[in-house]
């Protein structure tokens, strides 16, 4: 459907927003470093999961 590059990049922006919002939801409290290590954990596993799914992808 898209660009290969441009899958990885929509991909990327959709990991971090979740990241972004999950991080500090799950953390005790929402400044410190483990809401942050929590932000990009959340960020790296669902960016990863819809690279390697089929959103986006070209039939082939």
């Amino acid at each position: 459907m898209v660009h290969r590059s441009l899958r990885t990049a929509l991909c990327s922006v959709v990991g971090l927003l979740a990241g972004v919002t999950l991080g500090p939801l799950l953390a005790p409290d929402p400044t410190g470093l483990l809401a942050a290590a929590l932000a990009v954990v959340a960020a790296v596993a669902v960016g990863g999961v819809l690279h390697r799914s089929t959103w986006l992808r070209t039939a082939e």
